[in-house]
């Protein structure tokens, strides 16, 4: 009886072939930041005798063939580590993903207009580069809210750059009826007064089985440039699939670097 309560807490509840279970997935952490400037470590978890944890850290998804976690992970560069428990007999588990990004200093200066919605206002712009990651809670002051638009971003890179790469953290969880936005657009400027024509991005559809997840927003320019602002609206109306249909639907945004 135990051993088979103990099946039930580390595996899936369903089963394949009438025998075979699918392992739980396995605990992935990070002590600190998944923003950071130096390194992070890397911890995973799983407590099954003759399980084997396998990971990559090229975006690929890991197989009986990746490498074997054996101790904590030094990361020291932005990277996308996906991480699997394995075992003989049983379904390998299903993929955690795990988002790291090395960044460069504070930027110089953000402005946001308007203010966030008053509950979600966290620390305003500064909530937007304090190299704090907000978590799937966006109630944890890490975010800043919006379900009116658009959201203007105004960022001085603090000097002239000629190629750099932007990073942008949005929360989508349909549940708590935070959806992706509408579209996201991005220009740059020299001297802050006359930007360059702005790159837009469209949103693609959601579908009613979308659960919980971080969106990060890469925008790539070339320069010189000094200024970049961003605009980035909450969407309008809700999709019929959900109960909050029509209603406008929530923006939360919790970090902007840059990235190395």
């Amino acid at each position: 009886m135990k051993r088979i309560l103990t099946l039930i807490l580390l595996c899936s509840v369903f089963i394949l072939n009438g025998q075979t279970y699918q392992l739980a997935k396995p605990l992935v952490k990070v002590e600190g930041e998944s923003f950071f400037e130096n390194s992070a470590i890397i911890r995973c978890e799983f407590d099954l005798k003759g399980a084997v944890i396998r990971y990559t850290l090229d975006d690929s998804e890991p197989n009986q063939r990746s490498k074997r976690y054996k101790k904590p992970l030094t990361i020291k560069k932005s990277t996308t580590i996906k991480v699997k428990a394995f075992k003989n007999g049983f379904q390998a588990s299903k993929t955690v993903r795990l988002d790291l990004f090395k960044m460069t200093a504070p930027l110089t200066s953000i402005k946001l207009s308007p203010e966030p919605s008053g509950t979600y206002m966290a620390e305003g712009a500064k909530t937007l580069n304090d190299q704090k990651a907000g978590s799937f809670n966006f109630r944890d002051g890490r975010w800043v809210g919006y379900n009116k638009g658009p959201v203007t971003i105004d960022i001085d890179l603090g000097k002239v750059v000629q190629k750099e790469k932007l990073v942008l953290s949005t929360l989508v969880s349909p549940d708590s009826w935070i959806m992706r936005p509408e579209y996201l657009s991005y220009t740059h400027s020299i001297d802050g007064k006359d930007f360059e024509q702005e790159t837009r991005i469209g949103m693609i559809g959601m579908i009613s089985t979308e659960t919980a997840y971080k969106r990060f927003w890469h925008l790539a320019m070339e320069g010189p440039y000094r200024y970049v602002r961003i605009t980035i609206k909450p969407l309008s109306a809700i999709p019929n699939w959900h109960p909050g249909k029509g209603q406008p639907g929530w923006l939360f945004i919790d970090e902007i670097f840059i990235q190395q």
